[in-house]
């Protein structure tokens, strides 16, 4: 019942490489450090290692005390419209660049095939595939993805290399998710999706890194007030420790 095992988390991994950063922490500094803020830090540094930008991260998170697999569930899946992602962004106090900025991590990394068949067969009663998806990719992603259980990356064009590959792709309909290809489709997101496609990767890293630095600010204040500093990352803490 805990976020890590959500159905939203499924496609998640890494998780033991926190744990092992843990683990190496308590030795040197029992009590200190959260999983939070190694969370934060391992990806930052897990993109610098796949060619992104590095940003400066403030410390000092708690963890939470409760783990609810339905508060996993509060991110974007995938099915929303960008309306519904623009507002969710602005609730975090970020804005609609830093949400196209940020959707740019999909250049890196994959997904279950089963997120995505909703697009590549009977779309919304069409009988057939999504129209916001190229022909050529449809047929493609239909062949690789017969199976729902199966993965597909996110950016198949150079995958493992954090560039701005994924901004040309939505140019050209090769969005994997359909909110991805919206960012292209609606005019509040287009122009700085096309500004990220056309300028050198660079321009992409360093908003890519302001965002995050914003992103990265977003603190819960309930969390920060009564969490803990977990002595595991898979569990709240014993009374004792």
């Amino acid at each position: 019942g805990s976020e890590r095992t959500s159905k939203a988390s499924k496609t998640l991994r890494g998780f033991e490489v926190v744990d092992d950063i843990k683990k190496e922490v308590e030795k040197k500094c029992p009590k200190t450090v959260s999983c939070a803020d190694i969370l934060t830090a391992a990806s930052r540094d897990a993109t610098v290692i796949q060619g992104g930008p590095y940003w400066s991260i403030p410390y000092g998170r708690k963890d939470g005390k409760v783990s609810i697999d339905k508060e996993a569930e509060s991110v974007p899946t995938a099915h929303e419209n960008v309306t519904s992602l623009i507002e969710f962004y602005q609730s975090k106090g970020l804005n609609a660049l830093d949400l196209v900025a940020l959707s740019g991590a999909h250049t890196i990394g994959r997904t279950s095939c089963e997120t995505i068949q909703h697009r590549l067969y009977d779309y919304e009663g069409t009988g057939k595939p999504d129209s916001l998806l190229d022909e050529r990719y449809a047929n493609y992603l239909t062949r690789k993805c017969r199976w729902g259980s199966d993965y597909v990356e996110l950016e198949g064009m150079s995958p493992g290399k954090f560039n701005n590959q994924y901004y040309k792709n939505l140019q050209k309909k090769m969005g994997l998710l359909r909110t991805d290809q919206m960012l292209y489709a609606d005019s509040r997101t287009s122009p700085f999706v096309n500004a990220m496609a056309y300028a050198p990767d660079s321009v992409f890293h360093n908003q890519f890194a302001a965002s995050m630095t914003k992103f990265g600010n977003i603190l819960d204040p309930e969390v920060q007030e009564g969490g803990e500093v977990r002595a595991d990352c898979g569990y709240v803490n014993s009374y004792d420790y």
